[in-house]
C-alpha cells in the first residue's frame, strides 16, 4: 500500500508556528527569510531557529550555464574552472596576498574612481626580460624595449641622441648669461644676479625700468628719439627728479624744444615731462650754466651780461669798469686802454706828444690860449 510523506510548508516566507527537532518544513513564499527554503528543525528543539538545507530559492541560483557570469545567480565554473568574466563594484578591488610564511600584505587591483566609458586592456603575449609596458592608447598593451632615444636640437650645433635609459640630459646655462637649477622634478632656467649680453639688447616694450645705481656707457654717442624722423613733434633732451623742500617733487633737465629749436636747461618744474616739456607748466624756470662758453660768433640777444669780471681788450672790452663823465679812451704802448679825464670845468683840447708817446688834455695851443 502507497504511503505519502508530508512535511510542514507554508506560503508565506516565515516558519511554522512551531517546528520540532528533525522536523522538516518548506516556505512557499518568496524572499524573506525561509522563502523558497527547505528548513529542519533544529538539534536543540523547537525553540531554536530552523536550519536551511535547501529549495528553490537555492536551486534557481544555480539554473544557467556554467561558465557564464549571470545577474542573481551563483558563480558557476565550467569543466576547466573557467568564468567568463567578474564584475566588482564601487571601485572595489581584486586582492592578490603574499605567501601566507611571509605575512598576510596583499595587492589589490581596482578601477579608477571616474571613467568616461567602459575600458578594455588586453595584456601582451609572453613577456620579454627588460621590456616595458606600453598601451597603444586603445587598450591593446605590449611589450617595448626600455629607454629607447630621445633627438635633441637648439638654435646651433648637431642634433644630438640621448638615450632614455642611461644617458642624463642636462640644461646646462653660460656664466653671466642664463643659469639653471633643478629640484622636485622640475628645471628652472633664468638670469643670474649678473648679466653679461655679448651681442645687441633689442628691447620693444614701451617702459624699460633700469634700478642700477651706476650705469657705464661704451658708445660716444647717445641716441634719443629714433621714431622722430617723420615729423619734429617732440623734445629730446634728458630729465631728472628731486625734491628739496620735501613735500613736492620737481624736474630738471636739459632739452630741445620742438617748437623754437632751442635747446634749453629748465629747473622746479613740478609735472614730469612726456614726449614734452611744458615751458609753461607750475614752477617751471630757467635753470643756470656754469661753463666757458666758446664760438667764432657769439650772438646775446633780448638780455645783458651780469656778474663778470672787466672784459679785456684783447677779448673785445675796455678792461676798465667805468669812465669819468667827459673823459676817452686812450691807449699805451703796452696796448692798455685808460679813460683819459676830461678835464674838469676847464675847455680843453687832446694833444698827443710824440717825445713821450701820450695823450693829454691842454688848455694852451701854441703858446696862446684856447677858447
Amino acid at each position: 500500500m502507497a504511503q505519502t510523506i508530508q512535511i510542514k510548508r507554508t506560503t508565506g516566507t516565515g516558519k511554522p508556528t512551531s517546528v520540532a527537532q528533525g522536523e522538516l518544513f518548506y516556505a512557499y513564499g518568496s524572499n524573506g527569510t525561509y522563502g523558497k527554503r527547505l528548513a529542519i528543525g533544529n538539534v536543540s528543539g523547537g525553540g531554536n531557529t530552523p536550519e536551511i538545507i535547501g529549495g528553490s530559492h537555492f536551486m534557481d541560483m544555480l539554473d544557467h550555464t556554467p561558465g557564464d557570469l549571470t545577474a542573481s545567480s551563483a558563480v558557476l565554473t565550467d569543466s576547466n574552472s573557467y568564468i567568463n568574466e567578474l564584475k566588482i563594484k564601487n571601485q572595489g578591488g581584486v586582492k592578490l596576498y603574499e605567501t601566507t610564511a611571509n605575512g598576510s600584505s596583499s595587492t589589490t587591483i581596482r578601477s579608477a574612481a571616474a571613467l568616461a566609458g567602459d575600458i578594455t586592456y588586453t595584456l601582451p603575449a609572453a613577456p620579454t626580460n627588460g621590456y616595458l609596458l606600453s598601451t597603444n592608447g586603445s587598450g591593446d598593451l605590449s611589450w617595448v624595449a626600455q629607454g629607447g632615444t630621445l633627438t635633441i636640437a637648439a638654435d646651433s650645433g648637431s642634433a644630438d641622441q640621448v638615450a632614455l635609459a642611461g644617458d642624463t640630459l642636462t640644461f646646462e646655462g653660460t656664466a653671466n648669461e642664463i643659469e639653471t637649477t633643478v629640484s622636485n622634478n622640475k628645471i628652472n632656467i633664468g638670469f643670474p644676479t649678473n648679466v653679461t649680453i655679448s651681442g645687441n639688447l633689442t628691447v620693444s616694450g614701451t617702459t624699460t625700468t633700469v634700478s642700477s645705481t651706476t650705469i657705464n656707457v661704451a658708445d660716444s654717442m647717445l641716441s634719443l628719439a629714433t621714431s622722430n624722423n617723420s615729423s619734429d613733434a617732440i623734445d629730446i633732451g634728458f630729465y631728472g627728479l628731486y625734491d628739496d623742500s620735501g613735500s613736492q617733487d620737481e624736474y630738471t633737465g636739459l632739452f630741445r624744444d620742438a617748437t623754437d629749436k632751442k635747446w634749453r636747461l629748465f629747473k622746479d618744474l613740478q609735472s614730469e615731462p612726456s614726449t614734452t616739456v611744458n615751458t609753461s607748466g607750475t614752477g617751471y624756470a630757467i635753470a643756470t650754466l656754469v661753463a666757458h662758453i666758446e664760438d667764432s660768433s657769439v650772438s646775446i640777444t633780448g638780455g645783458s651780461i651780469t656778474g663778470i669780471t672787466d672784459l679785456a681788450v684783447a677779448d673785445g672790452g675796455t678792461g676798465l669798469s667805468a669812465a669819468p663823465k667827459g673823459s676817452v679812451l686812450v691807449a699805451n704802448s703796452a696796448n692798455t686802454l685808460s679813460a683819459l679825464d676830461g678835464g674838469g670845468s676847464n675847455d680843453g683840447i687832446l694833444l698827443y706828444t710824440s717825445s713821450s708817446d701820450t695823450i693829454s688834455w691842454s688848455t694852451t695851443l701854441d703858446g696862446g690860449t684856447y677858447s
